[in-house]
């Protein structure tokens, strides 16, 4: 969109987020005496309704309308297309690409800011089409990587030109299309290509704080460093336990990054996305190398790859220490040290594997515990509740992995049944007490 407000475009994103923030807030304050219960009540109503304008119902229509164009568009052209010549051909695919452009423009001239977006997703639709199509016309040798690469290119262009938060969007997406079909193919080790193109989106992402489009950039990266480090590991031979290590290593790094960053005012909104994002992405790689049924009660794994997690958990450590010396912040701190738990189990003995992972359960239960603690001290509604999330799924897990063979099955059952519900009952009290006393809705 050429002239809509930023403010425009953040408030939907946020508005959840932002009202949540804005009760606790205002809950202290009344505390304090610096507002007064009514004005509390009319600022929250203000706030809660601010955003009726740029509902969800206005935006979903016109994408779905957008879609249906387009996928109308293409069945119009193979229905038609053996009856049509090469210049009717490209004379309906350039109508179209340029009347989607054209209804773009014209809607942001009447302020209709969604359906600017939608016919700028359906323009970048076309010009996929529209490469797909040309192919097929002059008969160009099938190359996806490059077809979609070029595809990438002019969403890129469409994002900045305008610009438009949804062409940002389907441009990450198909960078992220490109790098899956091109790196495998590839003789680099690492898919270096993928870096310039990817970050060329990022300039009017953060200028213009789109949080929809960074979180797609967000997913863009962990795509890259998935697909990556399984590239370098099936073909260095690494067991899947390597794999984990290390990537839970570079969760707590990014853990790290995203820390430092909330550290800068301006740079918050980005900062709290890459730090949960990392977080969870910590802890589900820990919580897998905590299963006994992994690999078979033996902590193995390459003493290299492990090495190279440790690498790259001291960088995390400094920025986690300076985090913790500058704001008694230890969210990054723990994490670091809990992923470092991990990855020394590849350091004990075969035979010992099994006190090895009995040890990091016990550390991972308590990392848990710990980390509800930690989001209540940092009234962090998200973290709390990823905590309680995260301790009910590992104990239930234990629970399957130590009774499982040891009780009748109908009895398995009902004792886990109980559980089950006691589990369920006992933590959702106590989250609702943290939350209720973080001064927001449960």
């Amino acid at each position: 969109m050429v002239q809509a407000g930023t403010t425009d475009r953040i408030t939907p994103l946020l508005h959840q987020y932002y009202v949540s923030r804005l009760r606790s807030d205002l809950s202290r304050w009344v505390e304090q005496g610096w507002v007064k219960r009514e004005d509390m009540d009319a600022i929250l109503k203000d706030a809660a309704s601010s955003d009726r304008a740029s509902g969800s119902l206005p935006n979903l229509l016109a994408l779905l309308g957008a879609v249906l164009v387009a996928a109308g568009a293409l069945l119009f052209l193979a229905a038609n297309w053996e009856g049509m010549g090469r210049i009717a051909k490209l004379a309906v695919l350039a109508a179209a690409l340029w009347g989607a452009h054209a209804a773009s423009y014209a809607a942001v001239r009447v302020k209709a800011d969604q359906f600017a977006e939608a016919m700028m997703l359906l323009s970048v639709a076309l010009f996929g089409a529209g490469i797909m199509l040309i192919g097929q016309i002059y008969h160009l040798s099938a190359d996806p990587p490059a077809g979609v690469l070029l595809w990438a290119l002019g969403a890129i262009v469409a994002a900045w030109a305008w610009p438009s938060q949804l062409a940002a969007c389907a441009a990450l997406v198909l960078i992220s299309l490109w790098f899956t079909l091109a790196a495998p193919e590839s003789p680099l080790p690492v898919y270096l290509p993928f870096l310039p193109v990817w970050a060329a989106m990022l300039p009017p992402v953060l200028r213009m704080r789109w949080m929809g489009a960074y979180h797609v950039a967000l997913a863009s990266a962990a795509w890259f460093v998935v697909v990556t480090l399984v590239l370098l590991m099936s073909a260095n031979d690494a067991a899947a336990e390597d794999f984990l290590r290390l990537g839970s290593a570079l969760a707590a790094l990014f853990l790290a990054v995203g820390s430092l960053l909330s550290g800068v005012a301006s740079a918050v909104p980005f900062a709290v996305p890459l730090e949960r994002y990392a977080l969870m992405g910590a802890l589900a790689g820990v919580s897998v190398l905590a299963l006994p049924s992994f690999h078979d009660g033996q902590a193995g794994g390459n003493p290299w790859w492990s090495g190279l997690a440790m690498l790259v958990l001291l960088a995390a450590l400094g920025g986690a220490v300076i985090r913790w010396r500058s704001v008694a912040d230890r969210l990054a701190l723990g994490t670091v040290a809990l992923v470092a738990v991990a990855v020394a189990c590849a350091m004990v003995p075969e035979e010992h594997g099994w006190l090895a992972l009995a040890a990091l359960n016990l550390v991972l239960v308590a990392a848990l515990i710990g980390l509800i603690a930690e989001g209540y001290r940092r009234d962090d509604r998200f973290v709390v509740n990823l905590g309680f999330v995260a301790f009910a799924l590992t104990i239930l897990r234990l629970y399957f992995d130590t009774f499982w063979l040891l009780f009748d099955r109908s009895l398995f059952f009902m004792v886990g049944g109980l559980l089950v519900i006691a589990l369920g009952w006992g933590l959702e009290r106590k989250r609702r007490h943290l939350i209720g006393d973080l001064g927001e809705a449960a």
